[in-house]
């Protein structure tokens, strides 16, 4: 039996757990659609707007939802308060998730509100108060309009969430089709004139909206709250007419601020989307109906630079690389994913048009460049035996596994280790490996997860050439951008950039796609304009900005194995170089 001073030492520490200080993560606080952090241009919430914000101590354990009007301030104990341009505001709850999820950073508590839309416009601070303890404060932009689309994965990026006039949303499995009016979820549009607490009035909202549906402009039949839900908003737009493909860019601008980027599959008909070379009606069917779909990518890429570089002078070089993922995923949840609408397939690339995406910028210049996408739903790596062999023209090379089943699985090099090539001195030279010519891959006797596997592909003796390299080096990110090439006569040109601010950890890229036949293409100023100004690295006091004109081909290389549902084997080549995006 526990002693008397025992039992008091216990309830003294769990009274000191309960007491204890709500702690806010830091750039936490975000549109609760977009989840863009603070540093981005278009970061902010907007008046009459829902965030969330996240931390530690924020609520009592359990979820906590407000499921009647009019909303209230305090919610289960826990309350917020803003102060802004010299005024104080208590935002309307709207939910407290407390105890119940984590994420790489560990568990988090989670709550939403709403700015009321008198709140002063300004960068002020939030602060947490649960069971009345006050937590520090923390940095909130508020602004009158910066809109955010729901998405499917629910963290900002892939898929949008875009409903018919019947309530459907689009997917893969259920596209639309051009001419068809659909409803976009959001949050941010902007005030309204009554009180946000109550049931949200349906009306056009006074702010200036523009769609943009891959490179198209849509028309707009409404613009303000959802009348169901506070807080929420909906524009109903026309999708336009010759828009097709199964991850065509949507986003919308709101006072010349851009939406985070999403993408909405349009198909002429049918019942689900397949581009050339990506996922088959079957593989989609299989990812609707509850089945875990394994996917596998092959990249091989070459880079071929021009850099100049602060104290080091210019560097030239070419470099290959290659790397491979095996990812199961849960059932559905491939609908959702971010990577098939960035480029995160061997055959997966967004439609023609452009994809903004953001990501947590590094220290060192180069580790800026290409920026891994973040997918936030649920998948695994698994292991598909001890290396990959690549066979070509020069030879063999082995792509060994990374990590193990306690992480993740990955097939690479080293870091800063290539196939072959290397950008002197930075990155020592050795013989160039993918030249022209036809390569395999195989797994050798593959694993207990995947069987043997076996593709090819042929890297083309000719690429693209680009045409206005020379001209392009300090970019304004007020203006369009256009890029010119010639050859290519078939497969597709990629247009990617990225800038990125290593002192506030904030950066954006994007990527364009056009028909390599067509010579040119105009990267436009919305997109441009949800890039962070380039700013200095640590290592190397360069504008942390890239700009990348390349190709790849046409339709990846298809094959299939045990254990593997969909596989791509695909290569590419990027012109690379160093700009400075302002």
């Amino acid at each position: 039996m526990r002693s008397q001073a025992q039992l008091s030492l216990l309830f003294l520490g769990a009274m000191g757990a309960a007491l204890a200080q709500p702690v806010i993560r830091p750039n936490s606080v975000v549109n609760a659609a977009s989840y863009l952090q603070a540093g981005l241009p278009n970061h902010g919430i907007a008046q009459g707007g829902m965030f969330i914000l996240k931390g530690q101590g924020l609520g009592a354990r359990g979820t906590v939802v407000a499921n009647s009007f009019p909303l209230q301030t305090s919610m289960g104990g826990t309350s917020m308060t803003i102060t802004v341009a010299g005024g104080v505001v208590k935002p309307l709850m709207v939910y407290v998730v407390a105890g119940q999820v984590s994420d790489q950073f560990g568990p988090f508590d989670q709550l939403a509100g709403i700015v009321p839309s008198t709140t002063p416009v300004g960068t002020g601070t939030i602060t947490v108060t649960y069971n009345g303890q006050t937590s520090a404060p923390a940095s909130i932009t508020i602004v009158r309009s910066v809109f955010g689309i729901f998405t499917i994965n629910q963290g900002g990026t892939g898929p949008g969430v875009f409903t018919n006039t019947n309530f459907r949303v689009s997917t893969l499995v259920a596209p639309a089709q051009p001419g068809d009016l659909l409803f976009i979820w959001g949050t941010g549009l902007g005030p309204i004139q009554t009180s946000d607490a109550g049931a949200p009035p349906v009306g056009n909202l006074d702010v200036p909206v523009e769609v943009y549906v891959g490179n198209a402009k849509a028309d707009i039949s409404y613009k303000g709250r959802s009348g169901c839900c506070a807080g929420i908003d909906q524009i109903l737009f026309t999708v336009p007419s010759g828009v097709q493909g199964c991850f065509v860019p949507v986003v919308v601008k709101t006072a010349n601020i851009a939406s985070n980027s999403t993408t909405l599959s349009v198909a002429a008909a049918g019942t689900v989307c397949s581009d050339p070379g990506g996922f088959s009606a079957s593989e989609l069917q299989k990812a609707q109906t509850g089945e875990r779909i394994t996917i596998a990518d092959i990249n091989l890429q070459r880079f071929i630079g021009t850099m100049s570089l602060p104290g080091i002078g210019t560097v030239q070089g070419a470099m290959d690389q290659g790397e491979g993922h095996f990812r199961r995923y849960q059932p559905g949840s491939i609908l959702g994913s971010t990577r098939g609408s960035i480029a995160g397939f061997a055959g997966g690339r967004p439609s023609v048009g452009c994809v903004v995406f953001p990501f947590g910028a590094e220290p060192d210049l180069f580790d800026n460049v290409g920026a891994d996408v973040s997918d936030p739903v649920w998948k695994k790596e698994i292991d598909a035996g001890p290396a990959l062999n690549i066979t070509g023209p020069a030879g063999v090379r082995r792509l060994p596994r990374q990590g193990s089943s306690d992480t993740y699985f990955s097939y690479s090099l080293p870091d800063d280790t290539p196939l072959g090539g290397g950008f002197p001195p930075l990155i020592p030279a050795t013989p160039e490996y993918l030249t022209a010519g036809s390569y395999t891959v195989d797994n050798g006797s593959g694993s207990s997860d995947v069987g043997p596997l076996t593709a090819s592909l042929t890297i083309p003796s000719s690429a693209i050439a680009w045409s206005n390299h020379e001209a392009l080096s300090t970019i304004s990110r007020a203006q369009d951008l256009t890029v010119t090439w010639t050859g290519g006569a078939s497969g597709l040109v990629l247009i990617e950039g990225s800038s990125a601010n290593p002192s506030t950890q904030a950066g954006a890229g994007f990527q364009c796609v056009a028909p390599a036949n067509a010579g040119t293409f105009t990267v436009p100023a919305w997109v441009l304009s949800a890039l962070p100004a380039s700013a200095p690295a640590s290592d190397i006091p360069a504008p942390a900005g890239f700009l990348m004109v390349g190709t790849t081909l046409n339709s990846p290389s298809r094959f299939q194995a045990r254990g593997v549902d969909a596989g791509y084997f695909n290569w590419s080549v990027l012109q690379i170089k160093n700009v400075n995006f302002q």
